[in-house]
């Protein structure tokens, strides 16, 4: 199994850099289903989607990117995304025991990541998550304002 840490998580999340863009900050989280209740069918449940699934993030100066990986090594991209930061619409932040949860809209696409607090694996994580979540709540701070 290819152990989760910086090495591959630059691999995987530098190719959806654009020209010119890097990284701010990078952090392992999970990706939350987008239906929960699936959760507690067990196998049957993760076969259809309902497991929070592993994904490195990335914040840029105007995007986040995200790639999903799993596989029996975990070196398998599973999907990719990005959030360009002018569409999010609304932003929740929730603080759990060992995470941090950050629900993000634009229109009507919810996705929500639960980000570890801390890594073993990866020792900037704590300050990759405080840099992502202090970018959410100035853009959830000024989407308040202008509503």
């Amino acid at each position: 199994m290819a152990k989760v840490g910086p090495e591959l998580m630059n691999e995987m999340l530098n190719p959806l850099l654009q020209n010119g863009e890097t990284y701010e900050a990078a952090a392992y989280a999970e990706l939350t289903p987008k239906f929960p209740i699936m959760m507690y069918f067990g196998a049957l449940g993760a076969l259809l989607g309902g497991a929070p699934r592993p994904c490195f993030i990335g914040l840029t100066q105007s995007k986040i990117n995200y790639v999903i990986f799993g596989g029996l090594k975990n070196d398998k991209i599973m999907g990719t995304g990005s959030i360009n930061l002018s569409e999010i619409t609304k932003v929740k932040i929730s603080d759990k025991l060992f995470v941090k949860r950050a629900a993000i809209k634009v229109e009507k696409k919810k996705t929500v990541f639960s980000i570890r607090k801390k890594l073993k694996n990866i020792p900037d994580q704590e300050r990759s998550l405080q840099v992502i979540l202090d970018r959410l709540s100035s853009l959830s701070e000024s989407l308040k304002q202008s509503a």
